[in-house]
């Protein structure tokens, strides 16, 4: 009887509670809405995907549908035509409200605008007053043009001392030189600019007074009006979301590469979530806080610049939330509760008193069922823990099967390099032999250099240290570089009878791109090497065009080799582990995992085509941004750049070669005779600067980068105060792309890795002092 009075009272309390706190969820069917983004699906809008996702939209009663910018509008178009009730944009929110258009701002999401101006590092602008006479790309849609032009007129510039042109939207055109700075997002586009190594400067206009607000949330006079509630609800959904967001980054990256089907990688969303969460500031700031002061503030700026002719009153541009009517009531209501709470404790208290000896049975039992489980999860902790011992043997394991096979395809060819040089000692030997002792030196010095270039690639790419050299490529000259290594595998591997066929469309293929070419090499030098080495008989060929995927180029590699079965297709790319090293012709598998690391490295994919005792197909897919037309197009396979391996004639051509060890130099000398050019030596940097000077008629510089004395690329930088003509090649054993990205920036015209080969070097000696000869 008590139980069911005390079941009762508990009831009523509830029942009384809820009388007193009514929902303010919104009542009925959702009510649909649309947000209007400025661009498209990334994280710069990641507090709206996180929103509807996590249901904070749902919870408030709205169903939101998000949309891109469609082409030839603008945001505040869409949403004054009541194509979407809400849209997200900049200060030209404001300039908008002041040229008549009932506007209403909600909730400027970035409390500094990550809006600025970008130029090559090469340009040295560094300030608004370095644009005079240059090109200016800026955005004709504006997103952030306004606080551009803003920063330009308070600095005193005016429009006829700098060029306007409208953006592509990408750096296309900051990249191939064809203007002088572009605007961006500093969330955005320094990540492209960073990841490929390219130096910059930006132009911040709130280092030049324009600090505005950005990402604003906004909608139309009239929609406010008609429902208040809705939009107040949006807001609060809204800034829930955003604080979701930023606390979840990889999670809504995640969402929007999947659910949006945005064209940004991980990488990428996660750069930009970081950024973006520098402008939110919400360790400072609350998300989505307004000021009115600073409202009016950007208001004078933009009159002080010219860019508005009038100023007026903001009271009916900031939104305003009502005060809630029952607040002080609701306050009463809550001390009655907490009386209220107090005496029902008591009861409780009473009635749990009362059933004392049950409940200290019922302790003693949850008690032996706790202590159940906890040796349940210590059988668990001790067999995850017999794993992690048992994981570890096998590592120790792997570790010295990985040593000693290492240990063994090293020696292997040093035992040849060492056996057959010291038989090349012996007077007596004859020519014929001494021509196949030196080819198998050769062999052996290409397997030991690919079994450390191996290693040290590997490494990069265990501990993420590959930086990629953007450079412009040619990409009937790469494929051309491609076919000059599979002949040269060919000869060094007695395998010459083999057929090379080629495929290059070059009315498709009219264009440059943006890339990597050392990465690019080390693809198909691995490539090359596995074809060669599978294959007896029959052909190999090298093959690019366009994918059917947008923005991509399809490279393939296929020969008429052995194949393999479907299972050890499946396994060709993992990661080094006990399953690539095989005593298999005694080789660690090593090759094909480092070339699916690069091709990850650049975004791109890897997927093999095979069937045992029908050859195989690699195929490479791979982002690309081309770069201008050209309108030569050489047809590959007659063009005798690409199989010609015979030295380029350099007759009247004189070359400075800057190197301070004499064997290098005595190998580069040797090999430099047979083109007939003139050859000058300078042993360290004083040297090389004072002989430039001396020596007028220098055509072209191989320039070490690691000299005793100075750094080669301080070299090039002096150079290129007095000398903008000369072709300066840097030859680097660097392994890291920084420094060649340096070397490019200081002058060089290219680079060319040691060790230094024959067919490398005449190449690009033929490729910048035979231009008419060199097929490009």
């Amino acid at each position: 009887m008590k139980k069911n009075k005390f079941a009762t009272a508990a009831l009523s309390f509830m029942l009384f509670c809820m009388m007193l706190f009514p929902t303010y969820s919104l009542a009925g069917s959702p009510e649909k809405v649309v947000l209007q983004l400025k661009w498209k699906h990334q994280f710069q809008f990641a507090g709206y995907y996180a929103a509807i996702e996590k249901g904070y939209y749902a919870e408030e009663g709205i169903d939101v549908e998000i949309r891109e910018l469609p082409q030839k509008s603008s945001v505040i178009d869409e949403v004054l035509s009541g194509n979407a009730q809400f849209g997200v944009g900049n200060a030209e929110i404001l300039t908008s409200y002041i040229n008549g258009a009932p506007l209403v701002v909600l909730a400027p999401i970035f409390q500094q605008s990550p809006v600025a101006l970008v130029s090559r590092d090469s340009k040295n602008i560094l300030s608004p007053h370095d644009l005079m006479g240059k090109t200016i790309e800026i955005n004709p849609r504006n997103n952030g043009s306004i606080e551009i032009l803003t920063m330009l007129s308070l600095e005193g510039l005016k429009p006829t001392e700098y060029k306007v042109v409208g953006t592509g939207l990408s750096l296309n055109k900051l990249l191939n030189n064809q203007i002088d700075a572009t605007e961006i997002y500093l969330t955005n586009e320094t990540y492209f600019l960073e990841k490929f190594g390219i130096p910059y400067n930006t132009i911040l206009p709130k280092k030049y007074g324009v600090d505005f607000y950005a990402e604003c949330l906004f909608t139309t006079k009239d929609y406010v009006r008609k429902n208040y509630q809705i939009v107040e609800a949006f807001i609060r959904a809204t800034i829930k979301g955003w604080e979701y967001a930023l606390n979840h980054p990889e999670e809504i990256s995640q969402l929007i590469q999947s659910k949006y089907k945005t064209a940004k990688t991980l990488d990428h969303l996660l750069y930009e979530a970081r950024k973006v969460k520098e402008f939110i500031q919400p360790n400072f700031v609350n998300i989505g806080h307004s000021n009115k002061g600073r409202w009016l503030q950007m208001m004078e700026t933009l009159y002080q610049a010219g860019i508005i002719n009038k100023t007026k009153p903001l009271d009916d541009f900031i939104f305003k939330p009502k005060k809630q009517p029952f607040a002080f009531i609701k306050n009463q209501l809550l001390y009655t509760l907490l009386g209220l709470l107090i005496i029902i404790v008591g009861i409780t208290h009473y009635y749990l008193t009362h059933r004392k000896n049950q409940r200290v049975k019922a302790n003693q039992d949850e008690l032996n069922r706790q202590i159940n489980e906890f040796k349940r999860e210590l059988n668990v902790l001790t067999n995850q823990l017999d794993l992690t011992l048992q994981k570890n043997k096998e590592l120790e394991k792997f570790k010295e099967s990985l040593l000693s096979n290492l240990s063994f395809e090293i020696r292997t060819p040093l035992n040849n390099i060492i056996g057959y040089s010291e038989l090349l000692n012996d007077p007596k030997i004859k020519f014929a032999q001494a021509y196949q002792f030196s080819k198998e030196i050769n062999k052996s010095c290409r397997t030991l250099q690919n079994q450390i270039d191996n290693l040290i690639d590997l490494s990069k790419l265990e501990s993420n240290q590959f930086r990629l050299v953007y450079q412009r490529i040619n990409l009937t000259e790469l494929m051309g570089m491609f076919q000059i290594m599979l002949l040269n595998e060919l000869k060094i591997s007695d395998k010459e009878h083999i057929a090379i066929k080629t495929f290059l469309d070059h009315d498709e293929i009219d264009f440059d791109i943006l890339s990597d070419r050392n990465l690019f090499k080390g693809i198909f030098q691995r490539l090359i090497n596995n074809s060669v080495k599978y294959t007896s008989q029959g052909y190999i060929e090298i093959g690019l065009r366009k994918s059917d995927r947008e923005n991509h180029l399809l490279f393939w590699i296929q020969d008429s080799g052995t194949g393999m079965s479907p299972d050890k297709a499946k396994h060709v790319f993992d990661s080094l582990k006990i399953n690539n090293i095989q005593k298999d012709e005694g080789s660690i598998k090593m090759g094909l995992p480092i070339v699916k690391g690069i091709v990850d490295l650049m975004d791109g994919r890897i997927w093999l085509e095979t069937a045992e005792g029908t050859g195989t197909t690699v195929n490479i897919e791979i982002p690309y941004t081309p770069i201008g037309n050209r309108k030569a197009k050489p047809e590959l396979k007659s063009s005798p750049f690409y199989i010609q391996q015979d030295p380029p004639k350099l007759n009247g051509k004189t070359i400075l070669v800057v190197e301070d060890i004499q064997s290098n130099y005595i190998l580069l000398s040797r090999l430099l005779s047979e083109t007939g050019c003139t050859i000058i030596h300078a042993k360290n940097g004083k040297e090389a600067l004072d002989k430039h000077k001396q020596f007028q008629n220098i055509d072209l510089i191989l320039m070490d980068l690691r000299l005793a004395d100075m750094d080669g690329i301080e070299i090039t930088r002096q150079i290129r105060k007095q000398d903008t003509q000369v072709i300066i090649i840097a030859q680097t054993a660097y392994s890291s792309g920084v420094k060649v990205n340096m070397s490019i920036e200081a002058g060089c015209n290219d680079f060319i890795t040691k060790p230094i080969s024959r067919i490398d070097l005449f190449n690009i000696l033929r490729k910048y002092l035979l231009k008419d000869e060199f097929t490009a």
